[in-house]
């Protein structure tokens, strides 16, 4: 962190707002010099003419080159020295050219927005008076503002005196004596009324409340804030008391700006509804995170923000329910994983955002789900608690990455150096996947022995020691069994103890941890269509008799390279799979949509969908492939394709016939000579009847084969075995439990085994 020269302790703006579209100001300075030595001080100022620098001592020359404003001080000072001077000056102000940030003159207001999206530094106080415009430097501040009569101007901090210079002009002056930089100082101004409220604080206090706007609004922005003090009350609660002099929102043309104590809200969200609370939420998180503490660098701007956006998920918690809560974290969670490396155009570590992107979804919404996982590292309590000590010990101070980490590790005894090396300092995702389960009695129970793989989305190195739940299903509705595994590196293996056989299983279906696996546990009481959004994929059911229970997820990384059925004949992606687990009757179909295109939207498939190896892609080439599990070899599975519309614009709709628990991917024909039906040999075999009760018999019409066809269930456990001599062979399914089934058949020749077909055992 680097400091500024001098140690600016207090600033006093005088700003005459009844000029027009101009500004003429006096910014009185008190500071220390940080070194003996000192005789020039450097400060920030944008597009506005100074007209003279004055002290105590008389005039000071100075040099206003771009943006840096240097003045020569009357003599050499030192540490124990303290520097006074004023800077006058006027001009018509500026603002960025993003729209975002600046001073604002519109005839019926006047008003800044503390930070430019797009100049650099970010920081903008410069744009209305001279200060050290870094997110680092923190003072306390007066601001005595000349408006029109009929005019009222609302600063940071406290009104402490108000009168009429002239008839047709007004002055207030405001106090803000706790220290914050200078990019959250605030003026706005206008014909303003307020509607005054005040909440009961956690420290004792009464902190008093202003909704400031003018006459025609004030009607919609109470209604629009009707759970303001909810929101004050919850990060009272969990983050500790509120440390400023009021709760302020100030409504402008444009905004969402945090200026601490008066906040300058968007007039136009501010409309009767709640449609935007969330906003209002964010806002308030601000003055914890990004005021009370705030970044010490652009980069990590996911402090400010990443922390605001949550505590803006943690009110719709408050307010709307858990339920709530856990829709947002996923649909925020799964676009993180599709679409902030589209949109910030790079993979980038929430430590090192390039400043061109300090705005930008890593800083926002991939903050927000990294928080989201820490407090499921922590727990609520932890999280709590840890998070309180470390705004209090920082209070009104510049804070990093470091501190945070250190600070919670400390605090809460919770070791988080892999959790901040593998969801904060480094770019990307990681997923995990289950290469295998093997179950056995133990007792009255069951031992699953599960080996874990590990991938990664972008950049990523793989994760450690990471705390994920594990689910296992049974039979009846009424078995599963949840508990929490730490798997981490290339490979983990776990044993679980299960009270029941399990019959399948997954990770993770509580999102308690940003992986690059998004889905959803569905039960399912009726047939017809099911969207499963956060898998992408589309369900037809059949009419149902009994209630089913489907876990679908999408894995945001390539299948492994397992064995492929005439692997020469296929290209598997590398860019995503599926994985179906649960209880559900036969006959559903899926219906998955991809999309090869290079936009935000698109890029789903973009490294499967291309011309490689010297073979041309095409739409109408591609198939659904499926292996019954990680070990398995993927096989073709019965599909269709709907181009929909244009057979060479890279989207379209994969239809997929008799879902079954599984994995899927897609895959494309590298030549025209294809596999058809549900495996490689479906013209050949014959599977009578199916579905089938008590027995079935399985034939070809070629003679002379010899070997051995093995019934797999959906986890490619051996559910029977029968020896083929000549063309057919029967098997007994009386005790074979209902369910879908993969036939397989392995030669006596030593060839390679041969895939059959699929099963139904009613």
């Amino acid at each position: 962190m680097i400091l500024w020269p001098l140690d600016i302790l207090h600033q006093r703006i005088e700003l005459n707002l009844a000029l027009g579209t101009v500004i003429e100001g006096h910014c009185a300075i008190k500071a220390v010099p940080r070194a003996d030595g000192t005789d020039h001080f450097p400060l920030d100022l944008l597009a506005l003419t100074v007209d003279s620098v004055t002290s105590p001592l008389g005039s000071l020359s100075f040099t206003h080159v771009g943006e840096v404003l240097d003045i020569t001080l009357a003599s050499v000072v030192g540490t124990t020295d303290t520097v006074d001077l004023t800077v006058h000056y006027h001009g018509d102000p500026v603002t960025d050219a993003s729209g975002f940030g600046g001073f604002y003159t519109t005839g019926q207001y006047s008003y800044n927005l503390g930070v430019a999206f797009q100049s650099v530094p970010h920081s903008y106080g410069r744009a209305w008076f001279p200060c050290a415009d870094n997110f680092t430097e923190r003072n306390s501040y007066e601001f005595l503002i000349t408006t029109p009569l009929s005019w009222n101007a609302w600063c940071n901090g406290e009104l402490i005196a108000e009168s009429l210079p002239s008839p047709t002009t007004r002055l207030q002056q405001w106090l803000m004596p706790e220290t914050m930089p200078a990019y959250l100082a605030s003026v706005a101004a206008s014909n303003y009324v307020v509607v005054r409220d005040t909440f009961p604080s956690l420290g004792g206090a009464e902190i008093p409340v202003a909704l400031v706007a003018r006459p025609p609004d004030t009607t919609n922005m109470k209604n629009s804030f009707t759970h303001l003090q909810d929101a004050f009350d919850l990060y009272e609660e969990w983050f500790g008391a509120y440390s400023w002099n009021k709760v302020g929102y100030v409504l402008t043309p444009q905004g969402a700006m945090e200026h601490s104590t008066s906040i300058h809200y968007p007039q136009s969200i501010a409309d009767g509804s709640l449609a935007y609370q969330n906003i209002m939420a964010h806002e308030l998180g601000h003055q914890w995170f990004g005021d009370l503490v705030t970044c010490d660098r652009a980069e990590e701007m996911y402090i400010n923000e990443g922390f605001a956006e949550y505590l803006s998920y943690l009110f719709l918690e408050r307010v709307n329910g858990r339920r709530a809560y856990m829709s947002i974290i996923r649909a925020n969670h799964k676009k993180m994983v599709h679409q902030a490396h589209l949109l910030d155009q790079g993979w980038w570590a929430l430590d090192s955002v390039p400043q061109a992107w300090t705005y930008g979804e890593h800083s926002y919404n991939k903050g927000a789900d990294m928080i989201h996982t820490l407090r499921s590292y922590l727990g609520d309590d932890l999280f709590k608690a840890g998070l309180t000590d470390f705004l209090q010990t920082h209070a009104f101070e510049p804070v990093n990455t470091d501190m945070l980490r250190d600070h919670l590790t400390t605090f809460t005894g919770v070791d988080l150096t892999d959790f901040f090396a593998d969801f904060v300092q480094q770019p990307g995702w990681s997923a995990f996947e289950i290469n295998a389960f093997d179950v056995a009695p133990i007792g009255n129970e069951w031992n699953a022995h599960i080996t874990f793989g590990q991938k990664v989305r972008g950049p990523a190195a793989l994760y450690h020691n990471v705390p994920v739940t594990m689910v296992m299903m049974g039979d009846t509705p009424d078995q599963q069994h949840r508990t929490t595994i730490v798997i981490g590196g290339a490979s983990s293996e776990v044993d679980v103890p299960c009270p029941f056989e399990p019959r399948s299983y997954w990770l993770n279906d509580d999102d308690r941890i940003g992986l690059a696996i998004t889905g959803s546990t569905d039960t399912i009481t009726t047939g017809g269509f099911h969207s499963i959004p956060l898998a992408n994929m589309e369900l037809v059911i059949p009419a149902m008799s009994d209630t089913a229970v489907m876990r679908v997820e999408q894995y945001w990384v390539g299948p492994d390279n397992t064995p492929v059925q005439d692997n020469w004949a296929y290209i598997v992606s590398p860019d995503r799979y599926w994985r179906v687990q649960g209880r559900f009757p036969a006959g559903i179909t899926g219906r998955i949509f991809y999309d090869g295109r290079n936009t935000t939207a698109g890029n789903l498939d973009r490294g499967l969908m291309h011309d490689t190896l010297g073979f041309t892609f095409r739409e109408d080439s591609l198939v659904a492939l499926y292996r019954a599990d990680a070990g398995m070899p993927w096989i073709e599975w019965s599909s269709s394709i709907n181009t929909l519309g244009s057979a060479t614009d890279g989207y379209g709709r994969i239809t997929i016939d008799s879902l079954q628990q599984g994995e899927y991917t897609l895959g494309w024909r590298k030549s025209a000579v294809g596999i058809h039906g549900s495996d490689a040999a479906a013209t050949e075999w014959s599977i009578a009847p199916n579905p089938a009760r008590g027995t079935v018999t399985v034939s070809d019409p070629r003679s002379g084969l010899f070997g051995i066809i093995d019934l797999l269930d959906g986890l490619g456990r051996l559910a029977g075995s029968e020896r083929l001599n000549g063309t057919s062979a029967i098997f007994d399914l009386h005790d074979v439990k209902a369910g879908t089934y993969h036939l397989r058949f392995t030669p006596s020749t030593g060839a390679a085994p041969e895939q059959i077909g699929t099963l139904v055992v009613n």
